[in-house]
């Protein structure tokens, strides 16, 4: 199981860190993929806010760092809970090409919350004590 928990912090840092940082400096060359319509109205959205993409990206790299050095892990594992699922449900519902990518960030973060079950269970604290 830890050599598991190893494999998968490592990638799922490795995919944040990387694709992060490309989009502040692009040296990775992607070929944009064909979008729906749907997909791209979205995506323009997104980009038209003049925010989001960087706030996101700033996130995705930061945590991706946290997660190859290994602090703070179970806190950068949750955090990128949501953009795992909004990058896994944006691929099957509006982009379809890239399912592959988006099933594996999702399974990996998944996976990761499993692993570090222990450290979230104060969180499901039903009446908490101040």
């Amino acid at each position: 199981m830890k050599i598991a928990v190893l494999i998968a912090r490592i990638l799922l840092g490795l995919i944040f860190l990387v694709f992060g940082l490309n989009f502040f400096f692009p040296f990775i060359k992607m070929q944009a993929p064909v979008l729906s319509p749907q997909a791209t109205a979205f995506q323009v959205g997104l980009y038209g806010s003049h925010y989001f993409f960087q706030y996101m990206k700033v996130i995705e790299v930061t945590s991706g760092l946290f997660l190859l050095i290994n602090r703070f892990t179970a806190l950068f594992v949750i955090i990128l809970l949501p953009i795992c699922l909004n990058i896994f449900l944006f691929h099957a519902m509006l982009a379809p090409a890239g399912i592959p990518v988006g099933t594996a960030v999702i399974v990996l973060d998944l996976f990761l919350c499993y692993a570090y079950r222990k450290y979230y269970s104060s969180l499901f604290t039903t009446k908490p004590v101040v």
